[in-house]
């Protein structure tokens, strides 16, 4: 069909940027911008239900929608949100700002699977931590990394301040793949990105300051995985004031082939110090896993006050080796080494597979281990099912266990007619301690039992011991309460002991001497032993103890 005619329909146009630029338009009268190619329509009158007076810019595809980024307001849905002073006035944004609040590995081209990320990732670090630290806390932002394997091959040091996350445990998977040396290193802020700086390095004391020792960071939510016997997967240098949360750390302890192999490191955690002031102190770790290491958590150093909470310790020669090697000589002759770890505190965690010692302090004091279970610790790891180690080991005093849970050996000598009661037990906490253990055990005296004296139950010791084992004797049959303390002292040098049994009696007048206690050392137990004059009922002892050595 021809074409007999054409309509056309216009609108207002003009220069914006010219004469008086765009005027006020009629409600829905539009109007184009020729100069600027830009769309306006009247927002009408007020009258009319118009918010406000004015015109609206209609979106075309000749316009940049980042030119808007400046409208980022926060819930600008939500009339309960009042950003602002006045509520017709909110805060408003611009985009990049709004995206900067959070830096993700992929903003610095750190991509999972994608080879050796050692430059990149160190990159980051320097650019976020090293390099924004002069200019204040404004700028100390988190990296992120998504979840994914990233690989890298050289050490990653880390400075003051840095914040590092990942989306959690076997989610963000570190690989290092270096045959030796360390994955992740802590500098101290002199460090610049091209000459980074061990806090533990240096002839004095004086080389790491303690207002520029490394400090202030949290590491949280990721796998750290080593390849190497020899490696280290975090080296703290004179850290402090910082925290390492849901943290899985993976060594290769089991490919080793004898302690020859090992040359310098082999820790899931080494820590270091310059002084007793310079050095890792007031560093929480929580729910933190070791698992292969030589040395879960290794220090010979005068570290302090830090913290264990909820942690693992999995399938290596020791979990903690605190104070082996420590010179104990005073500055200026060596640094960092006058005293071994103190008043640290490793509390509710879990030890399991553990060749030798579950934690051994040769140097330092004011250590507690609190409520901690110990499950395959100390058997030497040849699977033959001996004990060869005790589960803790304090040489020096001055260090405490507290409600320690063991597997073996205190199940092993109270658990009536066990038939390998003729064996030798280790005292679980070996050394110099004071011990205690709360949980209550309960044994039934056999009734009658005058002659020979019964085994009620053994406790295993080490070297000069003292025991206090608080008690309480019922009997079903009659009226017959006693509520007491049975001293210990034993002669871990001569094997002699002597027993004091002091109690608070309530019932028939006489029968408060019907049980006697007595004990002998036996395969290397305090045996305690009984006399029950009872003819009928049961009669039940429930008893918990605490042990100074």
């Amino acid at each position: 069909m021809a074409v007999v005619q054409i309509s056309r329909i216009q609108i207002r146009r003009g220069q914006k940027n010219a004469g008086t630029g765009i005027p006020q338009l009629a409600s829905g009268e539009m109007a184009w911008a020729i100069d600027t190619q830009e769309l306006y329509i009247g927002n009408g009158a007020i009258s009319e239900g118009s918010p406000a007076v004015g015109n609206t810019k209609i979106l075309t595809d000749a316009d940049n929608l980042l030119d808007l980024v400046g409208q980022y307001v926060y819930k600008s849905d939500s009339a309960l949100i009042q950003t602002g002073q006045d509520p017709n006035y909110p805060i408003t944004r611009t985009l990049q700002e709004r995206l900067d609040e959070r830096v993700t590995s992929a903003s610095y081209g750190i991509l999972p699977n994608a080879g050796d990320q050692a430059t990149a990732i160190q990159r980051a670090i320097d650019n976020l931590f090293i390099t924004n630290t002069v200019n204040g806390a404004g700028d100390r932002v988190t990296l992120e990394f998504a979840p994914g394997v990233y690989e890298f091959s050289t050490t990653i040091y880390i400075p003051s301040y840095a914040t590092i996350l990942g989306a959690g445990k076997q989610k963000t998977i570190f690989n290092f793949t270096g045959p030796v040396g360390t994955a992740f290193a802590f500098v101290d802020d002199t460090s610049t990105p091209t000459n980074k700086v061990l806090s533990s390095t240096g002839d004095s004391g004086e080389t790491t300051e303690y207002n520029i020792q490394p400090k202030f960071c949290v590491l949280k939510g990721f796998t750290l995985n080593t390849n190497e016997p020899d490696v280290q997967a975090i080296q703290l240098d004179c850290v402090r004031d910082s925290v390492f949360e849901d943290i899985e750390l993976t060594g290769s302890y089991g490919d080793s082939a004898g302690d020859s192999t090992f040359l310098s490191g082999g820790y899931g955690i080494g820590m270091y110090a310059l002084s007793s002031i310079v050095t890792c102190q007031r560093n929480k770790f929580i729910r933190v896993t070791c698992d292969g290491f030589k040395d879960a958590v290794f220090s010979k150093h005068d570290i302090f006050n830090n913290t264990w909470v909820d942690c693992e310790f999995l399938n290596s020669r020791y979990g903690f080796e605190f104070g082996v090697g420590t010179s104990l000589i005073p500055p200026p002759t060596v640094f960092g080494e006058q005293f071994g770890p103190r008043k640290n505190i490793i509390e509710n965690c879990y030890f399991y597979n553990i060749e030798r010692h579950g934690i051994i302090i040769d140097n330092g004091y004011g250590n507690k281990s609190r409520g901690n279970t110990f499950v395959n610790v100390g058997n030497d790891g040849s699977g033959n099912g001996n004990n060869d180690y005790s589960q803790i080991k304090f040489t020096v005093k001055g260090n405490t266990s507290l409600q320690d849970n063991f597997d073996r050996q205190l199940e092993l000598a109270t658990e009536e007619g066990n038939t390998n009661w003729g064996a030798t037990y280790l005292n679980e906490v070996e050394g110099k301690a004071f011990v205690v253990n709360s949980e209550v055990n309960t044994v039934a005296l056999n009734t009658p039992q005058n002659s020979p004296a019964y085994t009620a139950f053994r406790i295993p010791f080490s070297g000069d011991t003292g025991f206090k084992i608080e008690y309480t004797l019922k009997s079903s049959a009659y009226t017959q309460m006693r509520k007491g303390t049975l001293n210990v002292a034993v002669d871990g040098t001569n094997l002699t002991l002597q027993l004091v049994d002091d109690y608070e009696y309530v019932g028939f007048a006489g029968h408060d001497t019907r049980v006697i206690f007595s004990a002998v050392i036996l395969n290397g137990c305090v045996e305690v032993q009984y006399i029950n004059g009872n003819t009928v009922g049961t009669t039940l002892l429930t008893y918990a103890y605490s042990t100074i050595s």
